[in-house]
């Protein structure tokens, strides 16, 4: 059975109405939860677009929303000491009965880390920090006391309670593709997702790596969830499509050429297209798909897919 969800991109411009109107949407549509992405803004010249946070936004959905779970996709790992992210997580897991897959990645945005104050260190920096990251969140959800010294984070003497309500703690999502993400995953990852979004011909080659890495850590690489980031501009057929793509090109600001262009990782396509596209993905293992539309295109998306796709593949 292939899972579908709904990623929020929050620094679309999204309130929170909006985004609870969609959660409520999705159960009854075929889709089985909502992620949030990790960001503060779209960008510096943008100023008045809203960008909500997403563990804030998590919490409300997991208080209000009772059918989906939740999840992040993904937690910059340097906005938040580890410790304290470990008791957010481990709260939101209480307050959704279970319901939160937590999403985590070594961050990227570096215009972002500047306006926000944060330090921008070195990739393989931000990578080392993810890991000691990994191993305190980890420590925190499964032991009553933590203590760990490491390069970039310490606890001491870190109480745990109250533990999270799946046990060893949420499902914990790795999202990456370069050589030292796979080696983390392989690592620690119960759900992967290589990110920036990849065609099936990469997405077979980010398996072929990730399943190499394994067999070095001595890992089950089938027990690894794998799930996939795709962005969606579909319609029941090409007319349909082609009035999509000038209504949020028009939007945008821009031509439709120039949104394929600076949305080059989007699939812009028909129902039955993304069915098979789907099913590339799927024929390579994925069982989750997390869907993006375009911004005020979610409502009738969500409601074209669970017509013409979900069921299907």
């Amino acid at each position: 059975m292939t899972d579908f969800g709904l990623q929020i991109e929050p620094a679309f411009g999204f309130d929170y109405e909006e985004v609870l109107e969609l959660a409520q949407s999705l159960t009854p549509n075929g889709f089985s939860s909502i992620w949030a992405s990790d960001h503060f803004m779209l960008n510096s010249g943008d100023p008045d677009r809203n960008c909500m946070e997403a563990w804030t936004l998590l919490t409300a959905l997991a208080a209000t929303v009772k059918e989906v779970r939740i999840g992040s996709l993904v937690t910059s790992a340097s906005y938040r000491n580890p410790a304290l992210l470990a008791k957010m997580a481990a709260t939101v897991d209480q307050i959704s009965g279970g319901r939160l897959e937590f999403g985590i990645g070594a961050g990227w945005k570096d215009v972002e880390y500047k306006a926000y104050g944060y330090r921008f260190p070195s990739a393989g920096e931000r990578v080392r920090q993810l890991e000691e990251s990994l191993e305190i969140i980890k420590s925190l959800w499964t032991k009553p006391i933590s203590t760990f010294h490491g390069t970039h984070h310490s606890v001491v003497d870190a109480v745990a309670a109250p533990n999270p309500v799946q046990r060893p703690g949420p499902p914990i999502l790795i999202g990456g593709s370069r050589p030292r993400m796979l080696r983390i995953m392989a690592q620690h990852a119960d759900v992967v997702n290589f990110v920036p979004q990849p065609d099936p011909e990469g997405y077979a080659d980010s398996m072929r790596r990730l399943e190499e890495m394994c067999e070095e850590a001595g890992r089950d690489f089938e027990s690894i969830r794998k799930t996939h980031l795709l962005t969606l501009l579909t319609g029941s057929d090409e007319a349909d499509v082609q009035a999509r793509l000038e209504r949020v090109a028009e939007r945008d600001g821009m031509t439709t050429d120039e949104w394929r262009r600076k949305r080059s990782r989007a699939f812009v396509g028909t129902a039955s297209d993304a069915r098979d596209l789907i099913k590339r993905y799927t024929d390579l293992g994925v069982t989750q798909f997390m869907l993006v539309f375009p911004y005020k295109e979610e409502a009738e998306s969500i409601k074209l897919m669970a017509d013409e796709v979900i069921g299907q593949v």
